[in-house]
Order: C-alpha cells, then structure tokens, then sequence
C-alpha cells in the first residue's frame, strides 16, 4: 500500500509528507492505476500552500521531490496550474513507468 510505502520512506520524504496527506485528503480512490487528486481539476501551488499554511516555495519543493520519488504525478494545464495524481495502493514501485490517465507527466 502507498500509505505503508511512503511512511517507511520517511527519511527520503521528509515534510514532504504533509503534501501527500493534503493530497490524499482531496483524492476520490478509483480503479485507475493514478488517482485523480480534485476530480481532476487543476491546483496552483499557491493554493495548496494557503491551505497547508507554508510558502508555494515550499509546496514546489514538496511536489518535486514526490514526483522524483514516484508517490505522485503532475501534468501542467495552464501556466502554474496542475492536475494531481497519487500512485495507486499497491505502491510506487509498480506504477512509476506507468502514465497518467490522462496527458503527459511533468
């Protein structure tokens, strides 16, 4: 499970963590190999960070280095808008060759 995964990676994910949790938290679970974080809608970073209460810097460095490790996906829509998506229980390791459902990965 992704949840056991990242937990145990918690040296490598560092605070990071907090991103994932948000992420998780605004996630419907559907059979895809990606879940779609907002039903798909485009976030800024700046949004996320007005909710989890830090910098966009700060959500920026998050995303990135949760991309680097293969928990989550991103696909730019519009300048400084993405589309979220977090790796299906089942772990990284699985899907980290696998595309989105949707578009391509930045």
């Amino acid at each position: 499970m992704a949840a056991t995964l990242i937990f145990s990676s918690r040296g490598t994910v560092r605070d990071a963590l907090w991103l994932w949790a948000w992420l998780l938290s605004h996630t419907k679970l559907v059979n895809v190999e990606w879940q779609p974080v907002a039903d798909g809608f485009a976030i800024t970073d700046e949004q996320i960070a007005w909710n989890l209460d830090v910098s966009a810097d700060t959500v920026r460095r998050w995303r990135r280095r949760l991309e680097r490790l293969g928990f989550i996906r991103t696909e730019l829509v519009r300048p400084r808008h993405r589309r979220f998506w977090l790796v299906k229980p089942g772990g990284p390791e699985k899907a980290l060759l696998e595309a989105p459902v949707e578009g391509p990965v930045n």
